[in-house]
């Protein structure tokens, strides 16, 4: 932010630069004083910045103060529904179909063994099945999506995750996991709000 002029001045008589200095210092026909050379230099430093910055945010903050005006502070509010965004009557009762989900899985699934051939179309028909369970008990303009994920236990771990991109006001979800010796099922309901 600083510039910095550095003019040295020799004793030097006849020497070539001296024309030129006399020029810019205005000193045409005037006695010359020797050769002197100017060295523009801009140096910029971290901490000169700094505190320029620091300085004009205290100015800002004393304007504000004469003004009388206030700067206001930041409020953290908790989550509203937008005012534009229609809401629905009902909520999702999630604990509801969270109980269907435990009570439906192990009598479906009870002591069945993993047969690879078999696993497509049984997780076809949990989904369908479980989706009209739920259907059941969802308010007015509620869509229903399920996913089902069915595999053979062995000695690895899986993880199963989603994310999804909705209101968290209207929409939500529930998921249960079922496991016996020989297969594990998660069956995650996700119900959306319908506009």
């Amino acid at each position: 932010m600083t510039s910095k002029t550095r003019v040295s001045f020799s004793n030097v008589r006849d020497a070539p630069e001296e024309k030129t200095v006399q020029k810019m210092a205005g000193l045409r026909g005037a006695a010359s004083l020797g050769t002197a050379s100017i060295h523009n230099q801009a140096s910029w430093s971290f901490t000169g910045l700094l505190a320029a910055q620091r300085m004009t945010k205290n100015l800002k903050e004393r304007r504000g103060l004469k003004a009388g005006r206030k700067i206001p502070k930041v409020e953290i509010v908790g989550l509203q529904a937008p005012s534009f965004a229609s809401r629905p009557s009902q909520k999702v009762q999630v604990t509801q179909i969270q109980r269907l989900l435990e009570g439906y899985l192990p009598g479906r699934l009870g002591q069945l063994t993993y047969d690879p051939l078999r696993v497509p179309s049984l997780v076809k028909e949990l989904s369908e099945e479980v989706k009209a369970l739920v259907k059941r008990v969802l308010p007015p303009r509620y869509k229903v999506l399920c996913v089902v994920t069915l595999g053979e236990r062995g000695q690895e771990d899986v993880t199963v995750v989603s994310r999804c991109l909705w209101d968290p006001h209207a929409d939500s979800y529930a998921a249960h996991v079922y496991q016996n010796p020989s297969i594990f099922c998660v069956a995650a309901v996700y119900a959306v709000y319908c506009e």
